[in-house]
């Protein structure tokens, strides 16, 4: 009787905690580089709310990047950190505008004892953003540039998760 009872709890608790898949969910791990999923019934707009922290960040091993920003006037403004464990670690201030399901910002930062800035995209995909990886033009300018916009590679990059505004401000000071 004890044997049948847990069998049965067992089975249960498996029946139960399975997820259910109701088709809707946009699996962006196992897509081709190239292709981006859409889900044609949400929207991935940035949320464009005045005044509001947005903080997100991603972990890989060693590696760490920290993320908050604010829009305010239409105007993004905020802080990035790329932490890295056996490189170069670089913070500082990001400033752009959103524009749909993309943050286009300027990253100014300082790193190895200069200061340098670049382009970064941000796309926005089922609540987390994908940093867009991209061959850079060549300049002289002290700036950055992503050569070809169009051809963007978001699938590269690191994923940002939402996370505790309190905790990212810790380290991004």
């Amino acid at each position: 009787m004890k044997k049948a009872f847990l069998l049965l709890s067992t089975t249960m608790l498996l029946i139960y905690s399975c997820e259910k898949n109701d088709g809707k969910q946009i699996n962006v791990e196992n897509r081709k580089p190239d292709t981006l999923a859409v889900d044609k019934d949400s929207t991935n707009q940035i949320r464009l709310a005045e005044n509001v922290d947005y903080c997100y960040m991603n972990v890989l091993a060693k590696d760490s990047m920290f993320l908050s920003y604010q829009i305010t006037n239409g105007n993004v403004t905020g802080k990035l950190k790329y932490k890295n464990f056996e490189k170069d670690s670089n913070s500082g201030e990001i400033s752009g505008k959103v524009f749909g399901d993309t943050l286009k910002v300027n990253y100014k930062f300082a790193s190895e004892g200069s200061t340098s800035e670049r382009e970064i995209y941000f796309l926005q995909d089922s609540g987390v953003l994908l940093e867009g990886i991209g061959k850079y033009a060549q300049s002289n300018s002290s700036k950055s540039v992503y050569e070809s916009p169009k051809v963007i590679n978001f699938t590269k990059g690191q994923r940002l998760t939402p996370a505790d505004c309190k905790m990212i401000e810790t380290k991004l000071k």
